[in-house]
């Protein structure tokens, strides 16, 4: 007798035995080495073959079942089981009537089965195990309806399950209740992911609208993603994208096109034409932790398509990004190669090429000196839309900053003198034809301290426990540069650097408390300035006053602060905060303020979203100029649940008389879809 069919008849002995004293078929809290275990109130083990019956569970490799009867041959590994059918493979179960399986192989035929994959439900006339990961579907159903006759369903002839998640089928037709709406003959789909969505609306500058979005998995990570839009003012759009996510990259291809009806209807402009376009790819490849490329590139058939068919969009980037970025990098160096290149002539834009060199602070051998580096070679270009006065700057520059330390403390006190050059060489000069070398020498020092005590050691709304860490400093910094800043072509901050004799003056307040027996910070706030020794055209000697801060309150409410507050004058030159209360994934509220005094600009954004994946859920945004005193935007709605079906109703209204309503209809089971994303 071999030692496996040795093994498995003292199991089937003992367990034989244990199922005499008890019925107790629940499953071991812990699974045995054995090979395989079976457990029921009956069992006999007879030439070769087990016979189980009455509550019968065991395991067998990656496989649980549990069943009314079994009845198998351990040698060969072939069972069979029939009666209330249970099923289960990595976390999946299957319910069946009668199942054969070999658990050597991990291969077996069902009978009639359902299988319940949260969120989608699969009804099946027969299944063939055929691997380990591979499940081969006849005559089977889908759908996220719980309903004996479901809302919704697609029937296939035949279709692939692998891993669990993948699924590709032959024949599908999808229906609405028991009517056919449209059939595919070839459907390959992620059971986590939705395939359709629909919404349909009415806008004062698309007339009557209606978007239908396919999302379908051409392998396992990447995804083809199909939109047709449809506006009785303006036509029909079409986009086609594709979106990957694998081990090493992550990215997009996004293509867009309408044949616009009536492309003055808003902006009257000369690149403005029938045609509307846009191409956007975009992806972050990472050859290591320290070692990637990440790009992304837009081209626009006029200014103003993203306004008006993508405005959340437009809101974030009003002119797109067009770079590439390949960066490498190990403990010591990191380098890049940059470059940003301008797609359309009806923006203003910096085109460059940049091979950018930096050495980290880094010791000199075993001296008391560290060495840093920052070096970049650029080829810039300032370029101005079609139309502009002003004419195109190009230069190439070789800009390199180094920088000797030599840190020291003494006690409490922390003391970082340095010493630098930085030059910087222009091909071409702002005033002249000539070049142009700017010197830089440099000097410095750092000095700061680090003070801190226990406040309190008792259980608050903020946690537990307070410490209050303080940290003062002074950063003094002399520069003298060789070439006055207005002698040279301007295209980035390099380029402004001047003389300097100044004093960074601060103090950094840091609270401290534990959450969840973690150490995390009540309070980070840092308030510096700068008082300069010698003004170089300044006004005054004492800068503005900057505040930092980072307030995570509790672990739900968060404060952010950062602005300029100009003492000399009683100005607020720039402020922005922001407070949010976060409650789990139930309930999200915040409002921000953008404060600009030479833009005149006050901005409040309020915005709230209540059980974004609930039964019944509402969002809510706003932009309010409170300068003006008006009303930029405003969007709310809501979203509710019925059976599988996700309904959605939202409205958008601007300034400038422009409204939308939207409808949204999608699958309760994927509430990602957002609807102001439409807008």
């Amino acid at each position: 007798m071999s030692t496996f069919r040795l093994i498995a008849l003292l199991t089937f002995t003992l367990a034989a035995v244990a199922a005499a004293q008890s019925v107790d078929i629940d499953l071991p809290e812990t699974i045995p080495d054995d090979p395989i275990d079976i457990r029921a109130d009956r069992m006999e083990y007879t030439n070769g073959t087990i016979i189980a019956t009455g509550n019968v569970v065991g395991r067998f490799e990656r496989a649980v079942l549990s069943a009314d009867e079994l009845s198998g041959n351990p040698e060969s590994g072939d069972i069979h089981v029939e009666g209330n059918v249970k099923f289960e493979r990595d976390n999946v179960v299957w319910k069946s009537t009668a199942i054969d399986y070999n658990f050597l192989e991990q291969t077996g035929t069902f009978g009639a089965s359902t299988l319940n994959m949260e969120p989608v439900l699969i009804g099946v006339g027969s299944v063939e195990c055929v691997s380990s990961n591979e499940y081969l579907l006849h005559n089977a159903t889908f759908t996220t309806c719980s309903l004996e006759h479901p809302h919704y369903n697609v029937c296939v002839k035949e279709a692939r399950l692998v891993d669990n998640k993948h699924l590709t089928a032959k024949g599908a037709t999808f229906y609405i209740g028991k009517v056919p709406v449209f059939y595919l003959p070839f459907w390959k789909q992620t059971l986590s992911s939705s395939v359709f969505s629909f919404r349909f609306g009415h806008s004062s500058e698309w007339g009557a609208f209606g978007t239908i979005r396919a999302t379908v998995p051409l392998t396992g990570a990447l995804d083809s993603i199909t939109d047709l839009n449809l506006y009785t003012k303006r036509g029909v759009g079409l986009g086609q994208g594709f979106s990957w996510n694998s081990t090493n990259s992550v990215g997009g291809l996004d293509l867009f096109y309408l044949f616009d009806q009536d492309p003055n209807s808003k902006y009257t402009d000369p690149e403005i034409d029938t045609g509307r376009y846009r191409f956007k790819v975009e992806e972050l490849y990472s050859f290591s932790d320290t070692h990637y490329l990440n790009t992304k590139w837009n081209y626009l058939s006029d200014p103003y398509v993203l306004k008006e068919f993508n405005r959340s969009e437009y809101r974030s980037y009003p002119q797109p990004e067009n770079y590439a970025s390949w960066v490498y990098g190990d403990s010591l160096l990191s380098t890049e190669v940059f470059a940003n290149y301008r797609l359309n002539d009806f923006y203003d834009n910096t085109d460059r090429l940049d091979l950018l060199a930096d050495i980290y602070r880094t010791r000199i051998g075993d001296s008391p000196f560290y060495f840093q580096s920052e070096s970049s070679l650029a080829y810039l270009e300032r370029v101005y839309k079609d139309g502009s006065p002003l004419n195109r700057v190009d230069s190439l520059r070789f800009d390199s900053a180094n920088v000797v330390y030599m840190p020291q403390r003494y006690g409490f006190l922390s003391v970082v003198p340095r010493v630098g050059f930085r030059g910087t060489h222009y091909s071409k000069s702002a005033v002249d034809e000539g070049t142009e070398f700017r010197g830089t020498p440099n000097a410095g020092m750092e000095v700061s301290m680090q003070l801190s005590k226990v406040l309190s050691d008792r259980v608050r709304w903020y946690g537990t426990g307070l410490r209050h860490v303080i940290e003062p400093y002074a950063d003094y910094n002399y520069a003298d540069a060789s070439t006055d800043p207005n002698r040279l072509p301007q295209f980035d901050i390099i380029d402004t650097l001047g003389d300097e004799n100044k004093v960074k003056l601060g103090l950094r307040n840091v609270l401290q408390t534990k959450r969840n027996n973690l150490v995390s910070r009540f309070m980070d706030l840092d308030l510096y300035t700068n008082y300069l020794l010698d003004r170089n055209g300044a006004e005054h000697r004492m800068d503005s006053l900057f505040v930092d801060a980072r307030l995570p309150l509790t672990e739900r409410v968060t404060f952010d602060v950062d602005g300029e507050v100009d003492w000399n004058s009683g100005e607020v030159p720039f402020f922005n905060s922001r407070v949010a209360y976060r409650k789990n994934k139930d309930l999200l509220i915040s409002m921000e303020h953008l404060y600009r005094s030479a833009e005149d600009q006050s901005i409040w954004t309020p915005r709230f979203d209540l059980y974004p994946e609930g039964r019944f859920s509402l969002f809510g945004y706003a932009r309010y100029e409170d300068q003006s005193g008006e009303l930029e935007e405003i969007s709310f709605g809501g979203y509710a649940n019925r059976c599988c079906m996700r309904y959605g109703l939202g409205c958008h209204f601007y300034d400038d008389g422009e409204f939308g309503i939207m409808l949204s209809i999608g699958l309760s089971a994927f509430p990602e879809a957002n609807i102001s994303s439409g807008f």
